[in-house]
This record gives C-alpha cells, structure tokens and sequence, in this order.
C-alpha cells in the first residue's frame, strides 16, 4: 500500500516561523523548539518517539534523505534536489525511519506530552 507524506516547502526562516507552519500541518499545540542535528551518512535515523514533524534544511546544506517503513524498509519518500532552496517540513509517521546522504541539517520538533 503506497504511503501518501506530505512536504511542506517553506522559505528560509526563523525556527519560530517554522514552528508556527508546524503547529499549522500538524495541530501540535505543544511544539515550541526545533532541535537542530547534523547527522550521519548511510546510517538509519529514528527520530525519538515524542518528534512531530522533521525540518530538512535544503537552503543551506546539500544532500537528500529517503525515508523508508519500519515494517519491511520499504522505500516511502525522500527529500532532494528537487527541494533545493527550501526547507522542508514533513509531519512524522513513527513508523518511518530515514537515512541521509550529502551533509543536511534536519530538525526534529517535538511535543512536550507525547512519551519519549
């Protein structure tokens, strides 16, 4: 079954600015940062489990991710060349997980009463 994810262009811009698109997409209430992390190459990403929605940041570093199922590591979407120049929100599915390529910045946004 194809999984539909959503991706959110959005120009470069202030994490409150983000936040607030966060809050929009998702109806987090309780999203108030952005954690920030260069991350690995070639290495599976699971974003902890409290994470609402990723920020791959395409306007300052370059690279792609693909973001795969838990169940099966069946390919779902990615983040590339084609978002060049933005950054990209994607509401999180905790049954994802992601691996990068090139050096990117991805922020995590996460809600304050949701479990760790």
């Amino acid at each position: 079954m194809a999984k539909v994810v959503t991706k959110v262009r959005v120009s470069s811009s202030t994490d409150d600015k983000i936040l607030e698109e966060i809050k929009n997409e998702t109806g987090c209430d309780d999203c108030d940062s952005l954690i920030w992390s260069p991350l690995p190459k070639a290495t599976r990403i699971d974003p902890p489990e409290n994470t609402i929605a990723i920020v791959v940041d395409i306007v300052r570093s370059q690279g792609a991710i693909r973001i795969f199922e838990n169940e099966g590591d069946l390919y779902v979407d990615g983040v590339g060349t084609e978002d060049a120049g933005y950054m990209v929100i994607i509401p999180w599915n905790t049954s994802w997980w992601f691996r990068v390529s090139g050096a990117l910045q991805v922020g995590y946004a996460a809600g304050k009463n949701i479990a760790q």
